[in-house]
């Protein structure tokens, strides 16, 4: 048992810096209310959304981002990862790419809670979906991030999505 619990804290300890770093980042670069994205290079993005909300109303922010992919994409996939002060704050992230052959192919999650520490809840997800060859190739994706925040809390959370083959 002392095993989990230690894996635990230490996975809720990653999480935290990640989404930390991130947010640290993430003013540099482009910001829009409550989103912020940081474009690292063709076909990885990552995108930011915060609420804070006071004792009487809860709010919600949905934040995107579209992505060129490399040559021959034919898969897209999203890890999301939020911190919250309530344990029932709602985090749920997409990938989304549009193929040559008419379809479009999603990766999406909503996040789990993995554990809370001192007040702060921390919760994760991921998702791969991969397009078979004759579906055709994307050029570029779209990431999404949404967060649903109870009254009286704050939430930050993030989409780290992916395209490529």
């Amino acid at each position: 048992m002392d095993y989990v619990m230690r894996a635990a804290g230490a996975k809720l300890l990653v999480i935290a810096a990640a989404l930390g770093l991130g947010l640290l980042a993430a003013p540099q670069a482009h910001a829009a209310g409550q989103c912020k994205t940081v474009n690292f290079f063709p076909g990885v993005v990552q995108v930011y959304a915060t609420v804070t909300t006071d004792a009487s109303a809860g709010d919600n922010a949905l934040c995107s981002a579209s992505v060129a992919c490399p040559a021959g994409t034919n898969k897209v996939e999203v890890f999301g990862g939020g911190l919250s002060s309530s344990p029932n704050a709602y985090v749920a992230v997409e990938n989304t790419a549009h193929l040559s052959g008419g379809e479009d192919i999603i990766a999406n999650c909503q996040t789990t809670n993995v554990g809370t520490r001192k007040g702060v809840t921390a919760s994760t997800c991921n998702n791969t979906v991969v397009a078979a060859p004759e579906k055709g190739t994307a050029t570029s994706s779209l990431c999404s991030v949404f967060v649903d925040a109870p009254a009286g809390s704050s939430v930050g959370a993030n989409a780290t999505c992916f395209c490529g083959t």
